[in-house]
């Protein structure tokens, strides 16, 4: 029992201790430093669900204020859709875009916390590059055929608008993960907003 009771002792001053390194090497939020980083995850809205990556370059201007530029890519994937207002009538598209904004990342200072929040603002705009697309109908010659045609869809640039939050997790004071949750509001071409949640890891130097 005493054997136990010292073990159970021994084992909680561990903790303690373990606990206490842990909070007196809680990161410095470096001032004047360069962070680079990838990130991959998934977005939903203008073409439903697909994944995404991309990577930016976030440079500290004070321990709270960040300015970053950031590019991603979503690729494509194919969809077909009813055509409104045609019976029997299909679309076949895909639609990639490009994704390239600018901004600030606000991070909220936590004492001894190597988990550092922080809120996102940016402002930039999404690429669609020219593709052709399918516009399928039912052939009025043969009740169970169909005729495809094909028919090119043109590029387009929309502004756009950003705003979210994320967490930064510091292993060391340089190396580090982050995942990030973001809304876009797009004019243009599309109008609709859309979302994107995603994780990586950054390097401060």
């Amino acid at each position: 029992m005493k054997y136990s009771v010292s073990l159970f002792a021994g084992i909680v001053l561990a903790l303690t201790g373990a606990t206490g390194a842990f909070g007196q090497s809680a990161p410095i939020l470096r001032v004047h430093t360069t962070e680079i980083g990838g990130f991959v995850g998934g977005s939903y809205g203008i073409d439903k669900a697909r994944i995404m990556g991309g990577g930016n370059v976030v440079y500290s201007l004070t321990r709270e204020l960040m300015v970053y530029g950031e590019g991603s890519y979503f690729p494509g994937i194919g969809r077909t859709a009813n055509v409104v207002g045609i019976a029997g009538a299909k679309s076949t598209f895909s639609i990639p875009i490009a994704d390239f904004n600018f901004g600030v990342h606000l991070r909220i200072p936590i004492p001894k916390s190597r988990i550092i929040p922080y809120a996102v603002l940016g402002f930039g705009f999404i690429h669609s590059p020219d593709r052709t697309e399918t516009f399928t109908t039912p052939d009025p010659f043969n009740p169970n055929g169909t005729v495809q045609t094909p028919y090119p869809v043109p590029a387009s640039t929309d502004f756009t608008t950003s705003f979210g939050g994320g967490l930064r997790y510091y292993t060391t004071e340089r190396l580090g993960f982050r995942g990030e949750f973001k809304a876009y509001k797009p004019t243009g071409t599309y109008t609709d907003m859309f979302y994107r949640a995603t994780g990586g890891i950054f390097f401060q130097f």
